[in-house]
């Protein structure tokens, strides 16, 4: 995979000596001190906390000196990267969704390429990144091979390599992505399954059976982030 650059983090809670409790994506300096497969600096750590404002994300970085940290928790060791952000890659994330579904390759190129051109709107395209592999990823389009052209946009092509299953990560992505998406002003986002049960756990509620373009027909489920 391309280099992260920025991505380079995970999701850790720190507590520090003065009492303070703070959670977030953490950025490494250096990986001279190891913490399961990431890094302190010597000097200090970054929290980013993100802020978003119209035409992007403003991002505010909080120094933590490394004196006066008590305890590091490690939450998640994976960062979600929005594919807008990392045009680098998008060969190696069209390819890993083409290896995950009957959809052609072509087809996610396609849509990255129109994604790489909206800081907001639809589509958009998310991956789980674990070290340099991804582990994870769903998309959000307009109608995800349907006919209910009025349940839109969708979170399509949601899928865990199979050994990072039952850590999490599913409901981390969703979580991450309804939240992005609520951002921009979606605040209700809907998705085609034939699962029954399992996003629930995430804060789905089932909404209806539609119409599949094949005449088949799938649950359509409902998330509503306030």
């Amino acid at each position: 995979m391309k280099d992260l650059k920025q991505y380079d983090n995970t999701t850790v809670r720190i507590r520090t000596t003065f009492g303070e409790v703070l959670e977030g994506p953490c950025e490494w300096n250096d990986k001279e001190y190891c913490l399961s497969e990431y890094g302190i600096d010597d000097d200090c750590l970054v929290i980013p906390e993100y802020t978003y404002i119209s035409g992007g994300i403003d991002v505010i970085k909080t120094m933590i000196p490394v004196g006066i940290i008590e305890t590091v928790e490690l939450l998640r060791p994976e960062a979600i990267i929005p594919v807008r952000d990392w045009p680098e890659a998008k060969e190696e994330i069209a390819a890993w969704f083409a290896s995950k579904w009957s959809v052609p390759l072509e087809a996610y190129r396609e849509s990255i390429r129109e994604c790489l051109g909206e800081e907001e709107g639809v589509p958009q395209w998310y991956v789980a990144v674990r070290g340099n592999r991804i582990i994870a990823g769903c998309g959000v389009i307009e109608n995800d091979f349907h006919k209910r052209t009025d349940l839109t946009p969708n979170v399509c092509a949601v899928y865990v390599e199979e050994d990072c299953r039952r850590q999490g990560v599913a409901g981390f992505l969703l979580k991450t992505v309804c939240r992005d998406m609520a951002a921009m002003g979606y605040k209700t986002l809907y998705l085609l399954t034939d699962h029954t049960g399992f996003y629930e756990r995430y804060g789905w509620e089932f909404f209806c059976m539609a119409e599949n373009d094949d005449g088949s027909e799938s649950r359509m489920y409902v998330h509503r982030e306030e």
